[in-house]
């Protein structure tokens, strides 16, 4: 339920409220914080402030159970989160995966739950089985973008995004100035990773290659990393396991294979990239994150202002390095912390909206 806070009693986007009374007439205990990041491999936990310690457990999910049914994993995950909150708790989780933020409704986690797309009420599911709990459950990447703000916004800014470019992609853009992440009728914004990937690439033309979804030819299919396997298998490269340390190390000495293959995955990026800023002149500041980030470095922040730099027309001039300087922060581990986020999002709650 992103954005959407619940408490023990129910309703949606209902205030905690102030502390119930004891029969005596004394307040009780003061609730546990519990937090939790929920991802398509690990299960981040903690009990306590942002400085408590962090507990990591592998993910009930499709990436990491492929036998498993949905209704297995969803149960598995339930199970998991309920048995790891402390009694009474107030309890903050980034989830990953596509919510409608003002109902609850869970679309779909290609990583969790694979092409699986029916709704599915999980705030309610984990309110049924511990109503004790206050659970406020929030989207990871709105968590990631709430936690980039907090630790990188700057005097005059507008408005600021986060990507995230995973074994997911998507894309998140909050209202400074308003303290709003706006978001449509359907309580989405920025699932950008099941567009189509906008490409002029002759490799990747009707390419039929599926995103995590079961969907072809996704932004997520070229641009993720589970994509940028698929695109190296297309181009007659080892797609496997071994990838992930054969790119960098060729892309450091040269390897035209390596460079042609980011050229070719970064490509549906900065495209999109191009059309944010051209219908959004506003965004002032973009976090990018992620696993293919972080994994990628600097050869991928390169390439990407490489690309951006180039002239497409007069509505896409390119960038200039100092431009690109100011707006674009490449994000290393640890630089962005959606477990942090969630527990920083609630002052943002009422700023969720259509």
């Amino acid at each position: 339920m992103t954005g959407v806070k619940t408490t023990a009693g129910g309703g949606s986007r209902a205030s905690a409220g102030s502390a119930p009374r004891t029969s005596a007439g004394t307040p009780p205990q003061e609730a546990a914080v519990f937090a939790a990041d929920v991802g398509g491999t690990w299960v981040r936990l903690r009990t306590g402030g942002l400085d408590a310690p962090v507990e990591r457990l592998s993910s009930p999910s499709r990436l990491n159970h492929p036998d498993r049914s949905v209704t297995r994993l969803r149960e598995d995950m339930i199970e998991l989160l309920c048995q790891a909150a402390p009694r009474g708790a107030h309890a903050a989780i980034s989830f990953g995966a596509a919510i409608d933020h003002l109902s609850g409704t869970v679309y779909g986690s290609a990583p969790l739950w694979g092409a699986a797309a029916e709704p599915f009420d999980l705030g309610a599911a984990l309110r049924g089985r511990r109503p004790d709990v206050t659970w406020q459950l929030v989207n990871d990447v709105s968590a990631a973008l709430v936690d980039f703000a907090a630790t990188h916004t700057r005097p005059g800014l507008r408005r600021v995004g986060y990507l995230t470019l995973s074994s997911g992609i998507a894309l998140r853009v909050a209202d400074l100035e308003r303290l709003r992440i706006p978001v449509d009728e359907r309580g989405l914004q920025g699932e950008i990773g099941h567009l189509p990937a906008m490409t002029t690439a002759p490799e990747l033309r009707r390419a039929g290659l599926l995103c995590e979804c079961g969907a072809p030819d996704h932004l997520a299919s070229v641009s993720s990393g589970p994509g940028i396997a698929r695109v190296a298998e297309r181009l007659g490269l080892d797609g496997g396991p071994a990838l992930t340390q054969w790119l960098p190390e060729a892309l450091a000495a040269g390897d035209p294979r390596a460079r042609r293959l980011l050229e070719l995955c970064i490509g549906p990026v900065a495209h999109m990239l191009r059309t944010l800023w051209c219908l959004d002149p506003h965004l002032d500041l973009l976090g990018l994150g992620g696993g293919v980030i972080e994994g990628l470095g600097a050869h991928y922040a390169d390439e990407l202002r490489r690309q951006l730099g180039h002239a497409t027309s007069y509505a896409d001039p390119g960038r200039s390095p100092d431009w690109l300087a100011g707006r674009l922060l490449f994000c290393g581990p640890g630089t962005v912390d959606a477990l942090r986020g969630a527990q920083r999002i609630g002052r943002w709650l009422p700023g969720i909206a259509p």
